[in-house]
């Protein structure tokens, strides 16, 4: 596709708000630029403001694709191509559409009909994952137009005096002794995460020195502390709540593992695993659940470790190994980040965005 090639980028989730939806969309526009011409149209704020929010977008996309101004249309989400698809074939622009999977399977019945009659009309689907691809086909997209974009990040230059600062920060932070073994996750608190399950399963099993660090907000954090506080995990757990980027950073990097443990849950689903990525980036050695859209973030063996869902003995079978060889798993780490930086860099992402809207 020619650079001088016009896209305009509509998304309703965008920095300086926080989440992983945001950080993709970010990304997208960074990848967009390296080979198109691409104007964002984002809302970098609360959700209340939707209201006016894609309306004016679609009334941006008309005019813009009956003037000429744009090329190609690419909508962030399938929830806001309800809005923009309409817009764009007014305009008799094509139009793509990102869907991450939280977004195909909200159990809501009218929003799911109607998503599935914008992306069997869409002229290309993109998806985050070869689950999140699945999805979209079954609700009615022909495979033919379901194409999968793995998301790109810029790669941090994290080296391991950097790890070994991160590390001493956090274990100052949290007010751990130099010999504990760090274990994080980092995400939104909800139940697929399976922090609950880690919590009262996992962590139990681990060696004493063993500490899970959590980092995050979300419905389920209530009910997280009060797990922390009794039973195995009891002392070994330190809840952060939500947390600056400072912060985040700061335990994605100083870890001595990332996991993600997460469960099936009916109704909802893991899309992608953006934060395993970032994690495996900094040199963090991952564990993770080998579930949905994971499957795609982490990839066993070459960017992290994957491990059967909801099964205790094997997640805590690989955390012991590495907590009992510390330093074959710094090692492990950063062959994970070399192979996670080749994966999943910006560059990679944009000649995949770029084929997909060919």
């Amino acid at each position: 596709m020619r650079a001088t090639t016009r896209v305009l980028y509509v998304t309703r989730k965008f920095p300086p708000s926080v989440g992983g939806m945001e950080t993709l969309a970010a990304q997208t526009a960074a990848a967009l630029a390296l080979r198109m011409r691409v104007r964002v149209r984002a809302l970098g704020g609360s959700q209340r403001h939707l209201v006016w929010f894609l309306p004016l977008s679609a009334l941006d996309t008309l005019a813009s694709s009956l003037a000429g101004r744009v090329d190609r249309v690419l909508c962030g989400d399938a929830a806001a191509s309800l809005a923009v698809w309409p817009a764009a074939r007014g305009g008799r622009r094509p139009l793509a559409v990102m869907v991450h999977g939280l977004d195909l399977t909200l159990p809501v019945r009218p929003y799911r009909v109607a998503v599935g009659f914008v992306l069997r009309h869409a002229d290309r689907v993109l998806a985050n994952s070869r689950a999140t691809g699945l999805q979209a086909q079954r609700l009615g997209v022909a495979p033919d137009r379901v194409k999968v974009v793995a998301p790109g990040l810029p790669v941090p230059d994290v080296g391991p005096a950097d790890r070994a600062a991160a590390r001493a920060d956090l274990l100052r932070r949290v007010g751990l002794p130099e010999s504990a073994f760090v274990v994080a996750t980092v995400g939104r608190l909800v139940r697929r995460k399976g922090v609950a399950w880690f919590l009262e399963r996992v962590l139990p099993l681990l060696p004493g020195d063993a500490v899970y660090v959590v980092a995050g907000a979300g419905p389920d954090l209530r009910r997280l502390r009060a797990l922390a506080a009794r039973g195995g995990a009891a002392g070994r757990a330190r809840l952060l709540g939500p947390v600056d980027d400072g912060l985040r950073d700061t335990v994605l990097a100083g870890a001595d593992v990332f996991v993600m443990p997460n469960v099936p849950v009916p109704g909802d689903m893991e899309g992608f695993g953006m934060v395993a990525v970032e994690a495996a980036l900094r040199g963090t050695p991952v564990v993770a659940a080998a579930l949905e859209g994971i499957l795609d973030a982490v990839v066993d063996g070459e960017t992290g470790v994957l491990c059967p869902p909801a099964d205790a003995d094997a997640f805590a079978g690989r955390l012991a190994a590495m907590a009992g060889d510390r330093a074959g798993s710094r090692a492990l780490g950063a062959r994970f980040r070399t192979a996670a930086a080749a994966r999943f860099s910006l560059r990679r992402m944009a000649d995949d965005l770029e084929a997909a809207l060919a």
